[in-house]
C-alpha cells in the first residue's frame, strides 16, 4: 500500500489536491482523511499536511477560475445553447452570481462535486481574484481540516480496514469504499 511519507508524501498530497481542485475525480474525502491517518502514525505533520492539501485545492481552483475568466460569457453565449443556456438565463445567472458570488464560492466548497465547479462561474463573472482566493481558501482549509482531523481521530478504524484489505488483497477495502460512496450519495440525495 502506498504511504504518504516525508517530502514525497507532501508533494503527493499537493499534486492530488491540485487535480481534485481542477475537478478530476480524485476525492478529497479520501485523500485528506488519509493525511490525518498518516499524521497519527507520525509520517506527516497534520498542520502542514492540511496546509499543503488546501494550497493544492486552491491552485486547482485558480486554474478553473482563469479558464472561466478567459472563456467567459462570449463562450457561453456562443455555445450555451448546447446546455440550454439562453442569453436571458445567462444574464440572470450572472446577476445572481454578482449578488451572491462570495457566499457561493465559500459555501459550495463544502459540497462534493460542486466544490470544483464553482470556480468557473466565479471566473466567468470576473469576480475579484483576491476575493476569490480568500473565500476559496477559507472554504478549502475548513473542509480539509475537518476531513484530516476525522482521519486522525479514526486512526484505529482506518488502520483496521487497511489491515483487513492487506490480508484480503484489497477486496474488503474496495467494498468499504463502494459502501461509503453509496452511503454519501444516498445521504446527499436524501437531503
Amino acid at each position: 500500500m502506498y504511504e504518504f511519507q516525508g517530502v514525497i508524501g507532501y508533494f503527493s498530497i499537493l499534486g492530488l489536491m491540485i487535480l481534485e481542485g481542477i475537478g478530476f475525480p480524485i476525492p478529497s474525502e479520501i485523500i485528506m482523511p488519509l493525511t490525518g491517518y498518516y499524521s497519527h502514525q507520525g509520517s506527516l505533520n497534520l498542520f502542514l499536511a492540511v496546509l499543503v492539501g488546501s494550497l493544492g485545492s486552491l491552485t486547482g481552483s485558480i486554474i478553473d477560475y482563469f479558464i472561466g475568466l478567459k472563456l467567459g460569457l462570449p463562450f457561453l453565449k456562443k455555445y450555451g445553447k448546447i446546455f440550454r443556456l439562453t442569453e436571458d438565463k445567462l444574464e440572470r445567472l450572472n446577476g445572481w452570481f454578482a449578488k451572491h458570488g462570495s457566499l457561493s464560492v465559500f459555501s459550495l466548497r463544502f459540497v462534493p462535486e460542486i466544490r470544483a465547479l464553482i470556480s468557473f462561474p466565479a471566473g466567468i463573472a470576473s469576480m475579484s481574484l483576491l476575493k476569490f482566493i480568500v473565500f476559496t481558501f477559507a472554504g478549502h482549509i475548513i473542509w480539509d481540516s475537518v476531513l484530516s482531523v476525522l482521519g486522525y481521530i479514526f486512526y484505529n478504524q482506518i488502520n483496521y480496514v487497511i489491515m483487513l484489505a492487506e490480508k484480503s488483497d484489497y477486496y474488503i477495502l474496495g467494498a468499504f469504499i463502494v459502501v461509503l460512496v453509496i452511503g454519501i450519495i444516498y445521504w446527499k440525495f436524501k437531503k
